[in-house]
């Protein structure tokens, strides 16, 4: 038994084999546990303790950007918000779209673990029961933007989905709509039924019928905004309004509906989730809630490099509140009065 990694781990209060794991850079050692041993190392007088015991672990200034689409307006500013953060400061970021593919997403993140990066940044991440143990046992800092797991304790930047989906019944119900559809994204996104959920709650809270047959899942894309509009058109309920879970599917329905010879706000009225410019372009101009991807880009990049710095401190939670931006897409009706 080496003496001085039984020392150590004396000191640090974890186990001999947890120290040795440590010293081969093994991405089996937790990085709260790293923390504990690196700072009985420097106790201990060690002062090259970085380069002793984590080798490139912590020395090595990369960090993995992983999304799922990088074509998405949403994410592509989230990223350009978190290379301003992190650029200025000497990190090299690798970005790894993996198109949705769970497999393909753990491989990225079990390369950047097993080479030394810094830590990781993701912007979309998978809920499988597969990616969530995957993470339970993840030895660098891992921060979420735009999702969070519940069940995992890791710093997030998020937007409050609840809130928008509670904010659009509101907005809908106060400019007369009654009956209202909504099409939100893919069925099992934490994303989509967070906005789900506070869209329910408000139509109920304000005393509107609002139950499962009037909500359509999509995949965010414009094809299932096109096809809802079909939907939509078709359904004997007489909808007046539809709360649209993002910008892409948001322009696939007003443009099928344009192609139907619909007009908006005057036949149907659309608020959209995701404020960009293919909502604000002309002929469409939504009425949008949302919040600035690039102020989220930026906050992620400030709480990585915080955790870098402190990898035992408690998580951060960073929740925007969304933004209701009105232009021309939904009519006022008759003022209901409760």
């Amino acid at each position: 038994m080496n003496i001085l990694q039984k020392t150590i781990a004396e000191k640090a209060g974890v186990s001999y084999a947890t120290v040795s794991r440590a010293f081969t850079n093994s991405a089996k050692v937790k990085p709260q546990t790293l923390q504990k041993i690196r700072n009985a190392m420097q106790e201990l007088g060690i002062s090259d303790y970085d380069d002793v015991l984590l080798g490139k672990r912590f020395i090595a200034r990369a960090v993995l950007l992983a999304v799922s689409d990088i074509s998405n307006h949403f994410y592509s500013k989230v990223i350009k918000g978190i290379c301003e953060g992190l650029n200025p400061l000497g990190y090299s970021i690798l970005l790894y779209n993996y198109d949705s593919d769970s497999g393909q997403e753990i491989s990225a993140l079990r390369h950047a673990m097993e080479n030394g990066y810094s830590g990781i940044i993701m912007i979309t991440v998978s809920m499988s029961e597969e990616m969530i143990r995957f993470l339970q046992n993840t030895s660098i800092p891992i921060v979420l933007v735009n999702r969070y797991i519940p069940s995992l304790d890791l710093d997030v930047v998020r937007i409050d989905n609840y809130r928008g989906g509670y904010m659009a019944a509101k907005y809908l119900m106060e400019h007369g709509h009654k009956d209202v559809a909504m099409l939100t994204g893919v069925k099992g996104s934490g994303t989509a039924l967070d906005r789900s959920r506070g869209f329910f709650d408000g139509m109920r809270d304000y005393g509107l019928s609002f139950t499962d047959q009037d909500i359509v899942y999509g995949d965010n894309s414009l094809k299932s905004g096109k096809q809802f509009a079909d939907w939509l058109v078709n359904q004997s309920r007489p909808y007046t309004a539809a709360f649209i879970g993002n910008d892409y599917m948001s322009v696939g329905v007003v443009r099928r509906l344009q192609e139907l010879n619909f007009q908006i706000p005057k036949d149907y009225s659309v608020l959209c989730f995701d404020d960009s410019y293919m909502v604000d372009e002309s002929g469409l101009n939504l009425t949008t809630i949302s919040c600035d991807p690039e102020m989220m880009g930026r906050s992620a990049a400030d709480i990585f490099v915080k955790r870098q710095a402190d990898l035992l401190g408690g998580r951060f939670r960073i929740i925007y509140s969304p933004i209701l931006k009105e232009r021309n897409s939904v009519q006022s009706l008759e003022t209901i009065n409760f």
